[in-house]
């Protein structure tokens, strides 16, 4: 592996580790699902005819290893607890705006996060999107559609109390 594949490969792990997060939904299995794939990676390296940009195929090794590792473990999987939100400062409404957003996020399907992350997130083309889940570039528009919908409902919805402006 040359210097400029190594420098390239390096500055895909963040993006790696934000997908695989997203996979998992736990930060340690996350990490073991960047270190599989890029241990996997290394090894397949001689096996990449376009090297500009690593992300699409690190993305697809860390799905398909996850796909695995989820189809081998499914019996073992427990849904985890959330830890409750501390009382934040009325200050704090920016943050509480974008907590909103992330909790809603993880409440779409494993498929609309997915869409939401490659497409949205990592910039990534449609067509690239469809090669690592392995859809038809229509399922991912369609998915990134409804997952965007989705989104907005989930943030929009009337869980908080309507007030009004007293002058």
């Amino acid at each position: 592996m040359n210097e400029s594949t190594d420098i390239r490969l390096r500055n895909a792990i963040p993006a790696l580790r934000r997908y695989s997060r997203i996979l998992t939904r736990d930060p340690h299995r996350a990490e073991d699902l960047v270190q599989d794939c890029l241990e996997r990676a290394l090894r397949r390296m001689h096996q990449v005819r376009d090297l500009s940009d690593l992300r699409p195929w690190l993305f697809t090794i860390a799905y398909r290893l996850h796909i695995s590792q989820w189809r081998r473990l499914k019996s073992l999987i427990t849904p985890t607890e959330t830890s409750p939100e501390p009382i934040q400062d009325a200050t704090q409404i920016p943050h509480l705006e974008w907590k909103e957003v992330i909790n809603a996020f993880e409440r779409l399907s494993d498929e609309h996060r997915q869409v939401l992350l490659l497409a949205g997130v990592e910039g990534l083309e449609y067509e690239t999107v469809s090669d690592i889940l392995g859809v038809p570039i229509g399922t991912v528009m369609s998915r990134l559609s409804r997952a965007r919908d989705a989104l907005h409902r989930l943030v929009d919805q009337g869980d908080r109390p309507k007030l009004r402006r007293v002058k």
